[in-house]
């Protein structure tokens, strides 16, 4: 299959098609060019039983009981037989006869002549009229009558039936006729026969053969015709700059080229979607990271212009502060730019990534006065995944319960398998998030105006984007008691 990479899907088409058509047109000719040459000989050998059996009739008894010293010799025209033998000598030599003459004999055979004293076939055809030595008295056999295309010896030995003989350099195709003390044997040469079954054969094969030549043709053009979208296709692919998202459209689509085209413009709009999600990133990045930035600057200022120990402590530690929060920043960032592509997909434990999110987060959730608990299964719930993005997932869910609970309050996790899919539940005792925002609080860097928390707006989104990712769903909703409640569910990992 590798020979056939790179050749072009019209020629691989014409060329298939074309060999297809030849295997079963040229076998179709070459079995009715042999269907018709076995069916010429079983009429011509019919032919010569048939004229033995009429010489037998008309002739034969009355020339048997004749007194005649010389046999008969039934003559054709004379100037149908100077116009056989020229045409012989003609045959004989190429070079006396034009190019299209030489053609036509060579894939017809030539044109035998008619006219109004009879035909130049006749002259292929010969008969002799023999009587046994018995009648006679001699030691042999007698000619009684002949035509004078026929030799005057026996064409053929005196045993009834059909042979072969090669007569004056041309090979006869004799059938004898025993009648009572009568031998009749009728001659015909084989190369009239060749010349009908060659006529015979071109006429059966020659159709086809230009039938074949014609439905080449004919396929190409539809081949082409059929193949000129996707030729329009890679042109106008082709011709597109770089900024271009706008669907593809031609001028024909046919049902098969349909889906490539459908998939291809949704292909298009994933990317455009794409470009401008990053855009609308690299812009709230931008956004984002200058307040911090400037704050940061502010605070070095301070440091640097402050007199006294106690005002430069207090600004350098407004200084760690904001780096800390801007690194916070940064590593959310870098965090939603990684969601959900998947680097090293695996089988992993989601109990075991949930506990481990969990522990790393007991202290901090402690230090801020928040009780952490989880009810998990003792099922691995296996999925596949990243590991660093799994645990961002988890993790981000926490740190937003932290961030927006009261302290003295609960931080619950719970987590088990729902049929085929497992099923993770964080729930707090925050202010919860409105109906009519619950959609927009997973858009990268919104935070609910008038909210009382210090965070970047990347939590959720970061989450949507992981599960998303996984194939799962995410749901937003009431907690018992008031709070935020947020529900997972992820596909497990076929068994």
């Amino acid at each position: 299959m590798r020979a056939l990479q790179g050749v072009p899907l019209r020629v691989l088409l014409l060329a298939g098609s074309a060999f297809i058509l030849l295997c079963v047109l040229g076998t179709s000719a070459l079995l009715a060019v042999r269907a018709g040459q076995d069916e010429a000989d079983e009429l011509f050998d019919a032919r010569l039983a048939t004229s033995a059996r009429v010489l037998e009739s008309l002739m034969a008894r009355q020339v048997e009981h004749a007194t005649i010293n010389t046999p008969l010799v039934m003559s054709l025209p004379v100037p149908l037989e100077l116009e056989a033998g020229e045409r012989d000598r003609q045959l004989g030599s190429p070079q006396q006869l034009s190019w299209s003459a030489v053609l036509q004999d060579w894939l017809f055979g030539h044109h035998d002549i008619e006219t109004p004293l009879g035909h130049e076939y006749e002259t292929h055809i010969a008969y002799q009229i023999w009587t046994d030595y018995e009648t006679f008295g001699s030691d042999g056999f007698r000619l009684l009558a002949r035509s004078s295309s026929a030799p005057a010896i026996p064409m053929a030995p005196m045993r009834a039936g059909f042979s072969d003989h090669d007569l004056a350099g041309s090979l006869w195709r004799v059938f004898v006729l025993h009648s009572g003390d009568v031998w009749i044997q009728v001659g015909e040469r084989v190369d009239a026969r060749e010349e009908l079954s060659a006529k015979l054969g071109w006429a059966t094969g020659a159709p086809l053969l230009i039938g074949l030549f014609v439905l080449l043709l004919l396929n190409g053009l539809l081949i082409g015709y059929g193949l000129a979208p996707l030729s329009e296709m890679a042109e106008r692919i082709a011709g597109r700059s770089p900024r271009d998202d706008q669907p593809l459209t031609l001028s024909r689509v046919p049902a098969e080229i349909a889906p490539v085209l459908s998939a291809l413009n949704a292909l298009f709009g994933r990317v455009r979607d794409a470009l401008a999600r990053e855009r609308r990133f690299i812009d709230a990045a931008a956004h984002e990271l200058r307040t911090p930035l400037a704050a940061l600057r502010i605070h070095a200022q301070n440091a640097r212009r402050a007199e006294d120990p106690a005002r430069l402590n207090k600004s350098l530690d407004s200084l760690l502060e904001g780096v800390a929060r801007t690194v916070h920043l940064t590593e959310q960032m870098l965090a939603h730019s990684r969601a959900g592509r998947g680097a090293q997909d695996i089988p992993l434990s989601l109990r075991e990534v949930v506990r481990d999110a969990v522990a790393q987060r007991h202290l901090s959730c402690e230090a801020s006065g928040h009780a952490l608990a989880l009810q998990a299964d003792e099922e691995p719930l296996t999925v596949i995944g990243d590991a660093n993005s799994l645990s961002s997932m988890v993790g981000n869910l926490i740190d937003n319960a932290q961030r927006y609970a009261p302290a003295g309050t609960a931080i619950r996790l719970e987590l088990g398998r729902d049929g085929d899919q497992a099923r993770l539940v964080v729930s707090d005792a925050g202010p919860g998030i409105p109906e009519d925002l619950r959609e927009r609080v997973f858009e990268p860097y919104f935070r609910i105006p008038g909210s009382a928390g210090s965070g970047s707006g990347l939590g959720l989104a970061i989450v949507r984007e992981v599960v998303e990712y996984l194939g799962g769903q995410i749901a937003l909703g009431e907690a018992e008691g008031g709070g935020l409640r947020v529900e997972l569910r992820l596909p497990l990992a076929p068994a």
